[in-house]
């Protein structure tokens, strides 16, 4: 099983969340595979240089790698946790010869779509109310059109700093967008991938997992 991280700068370990899944497939006797993303711990490159499209091409070259090496235990599987998951979905989309897929919390949505679901957590989380809700989902919503045009990172800042957030924000010292120019990029990079289609192309089995309660991803449309 060749196993892709989630978000971010992630290692082979994905922080804490591959040894003991690792731990419990060598002990079942499955070999397992993990790797670096790109600028991190032993590679080279920038991880925010690679959208989902492009971290699926360095996936399919790792499968490549196992799949020509004699001493390769075959067949070999794609193993994705979270932002992982959109990777193994399009990576097994392309039709590599591989025999399964697992996607672990892997949404079945855009970005976008997943990031309000997550933004609309976040705001529950911190006590807005229904009634409130709408007003403070309306900066999101603004963001994303903004995505959708392309906006530079600065144009987004001085947006936002004309405009103001509602009240809810400050009220509660909530956070619309981290103050990162690098991910705004990034984001730039990933926000309407859709992974509908790659899914459809699909032609090995594929496990998804979800927990019920998970407050990043919109399980019920993931799972339709």
């Amino acid at each position: 099983m060749l196993m892709h991280p989630g978000s971010g700068p992630s290692d082979r370990d994905n922080d804490v969340y591959f040894p003991p899944i690792r731990e419990h497939l060598l002990e079942a006797g499955v070999a397992v595979c993990s790797f670096d993303k790109r600028g991190v711990g032993g590679s080279t490159g920038r991880w925010e240089d690679a959208g989902i499209v492009e971290q699926a091409d360095d996936l399919l070259a790792c499968t490549a790698r196992l799949l020509s090496d004699s001493d390769v235990p075959k067949p070999v599987g794609l193993f994705g946790h979270s932002q992982g998951g959109w990777v193994v979905v399009e990576a097994a989309g392309r039709n590599p010869p591989i025999a399964f897929v697992v996607a672990s919390s892997g949404p079945g949505v855009t970005p976008a779509e997943q990031e309000r679901f997550s933004h609309h957590t976040y705001l529950m989380q911190n006590g807005v109310t229904e009634s409130e809700l709408q007003e403070a989902l309306g900066p999101f919503d603004t963001l994303v059109e903004a995505l959708q045009r392309g906006a530079t990172y600065e144009d987004v800042r001085r947006q936002f700093e004309s405009e103001q957030l509602p009240s809810v924000y400050e009220e509660r010292k909530l956070v619309l967008f981290p103050d990162d120019e690098e991910l705004w990029s990034f984001l730039l990079r990933i926000f309407d991938y859709d992974p509908r289609a790659a899914l459809e192309r699909i032609r090995v089995p594929v496990l998804a997992l979800f927990g019920a309660d998970d407050p990043l991803v919109p399980v019920d449309a993931s799972v339709t």
